[in-house]
């Protein structure tokens, strides 16, 4: 008989090549390109709630899709994730995306920022096989297309054709399940309490109530509202300029006598960003809010003194532009934002760790964009891999200036 002393033990530790923190939609999808790799890597994709939640930004029945944006390296991601988005749909057999068309509408206070949309739009339908349609409206031509809407005419339009609607919560599912049937494991309810950098990385957590230890030889960080918690401490030295919101999401009914409203996609570039998607989760009822309206939360406390008013300017904002809904919501549900000072999105690796990349600050845009967010996240972790896009946008040094 062999006794091992104290000393002498040696805990085992369950390796993976790839482990993925973060099951929404991005570290879904990060762990879902992964597996599809040709080496064909042992994924696992870590979550601390248990599956499904509402405790993030994944949530919900329905997303924008749209290729219209004012920052060509953005634009630039939507084609490839729309293309991935329907292969996905067709590979789990489920309905994910639905074409509807986007109107955006601003007033001079947005003019600057709709030509550099447009002048996006423009480049992105200029190059071969991209599926993007889209035509700049006269005021004539609103009022005509759009007869259920008021707007006054100095305002500036185009519709975005190639826009569309994704179904959340199936889209997050759809991935989740193709993860699997790729061979990826998801272990929810487990909670990182520590990272600790290396050759191999170790990753502690608690799980079912237990202390458990996870190694890998890679790792992707898509922690979501909870970055600064888990990411920083990695970072030496460099913060994170991270806000995390709570968004009140409303849902209006529309006046049985009234008008009628659009049946597009609406998206407002001027200064109120007020946005709305058509009947398509509640019989009757418009979702339309603003992407002003947040409240600075800790988001193990999101609905901590939520505020259960709606604001006054969305009541005004209805009763100028849309008469066709009523002015009181009938439906409040709660999203989170992280949100970046310029509203783009970080992705990186750990200073001297470049087997550890993560991804945040996502500011209410990061569902449609997860496909390329996840390409990315793969292709930086293979430093010998050509990357599919431009990632300096997206790095944390554009921020390090201010920290001097």
């Amino acid at each position: 008989m062999v006794i091992l002393m104290c000393s002498q033990i040696v805990e085992r530790m369950e390796h993976f090549q790839y482990i993925v923190v973060g099951a929404g939609i991005e570290g879904s999808w990060a762990a879902y390109q992964i597996v599809r790799d040709e080496e064909k890597p042992s994924v696992l994709l870590l979550e601390q709630y248990h599956l499904p939640h509402n405790r993030g930004s994944s949530h919900g029945q329905s997303r924008i899709i749209r290729h219209a944006y004012a920052e060509s390296f953005q634009a630039a991601l939507m084609p490839y994730s729309y293309k991935e988005w329907r292969k996905l749909e067709k590979d789990a057999g489920v309905d994910l995306l639905v074409t509807k068309p986007l109107l955006c509408v601003s007033d001079e206070t947005g003019y600057e920022r709709m030509d550099r949309t447009l002048a996006c739009l423009k480049e992105l339908k200029e190059k071969p096989g991209y599926d993007v349609a889209f035509k700049e409206l006269s005021p004539a031509e609103l009022a005509a297309n759009f007869p259920q809407a008021k707007f006054p005419n100095n305002r500036r339009a185009f519709v975005e054709y190639s826009a569309g609607i994704l179904y959340a919560d199936k889209c997050l599912m759809a991935v989740q399940n193709q993860f699997r049937k790729h061979g990826g494991v998801i272990r929810d309810g487990f909670e990182v309490t520590r990272i600790i950098p290396g050759k191999i990385v170790v990753i502690e957590g608690v799980c079912k109530g237990r202390t458990v230890k996870l190694t890998a030889d890679k790792v992707a960080l898509c922690p979501g509202p909870w970055a600064k918690k888990m990411v920083e401490p990695l970072l030496k030295g460099i913060r994170l300029p991270l806000k995390v919101y709570r968004v009140p999401v409303y849902y209006w009914k529309v006046k049985k006598n009234g008008p009628g409203v659009i049946t597009a996609i609406y998206k407002d570039l001027g200064a109120g960003d007020f946005w709305s998607i058509p009947e398509i989760e509640y019989k009757d009822l418009v979702k339309y809010s603003s992407n002003l309206i947040l409240y600075e939360i800790d988001p193990d406390k999101r609905d901590l003194n939520a505020e259960q008013t709606q604001p006054p300017q969305l009541a005004r904002h209805l009763r100028d532009h849309f008469p066709g809904m009523e002015e009181t919501p009938s439906i409040l549900e709660t999203c989170i934002y992280t949100s970046t000072p310029d509203e783009v999105f970080i992705l990186d690796i750990i200073p001297d760790s470049a087997n550890i990349a993560y991804a945040c600050g996502f500011s209410g845009s990061g569902f449609k964009k997860a496909p390329s967010v996840g390409l990315m996240l793969k292709e930086i972790l293979k430093p010998q891999t050509k990357m599919s896009f431009d990632e300096t946008p997206f790095s944390v040094s554009r921020f390090m200036k201010s920290q001097l």
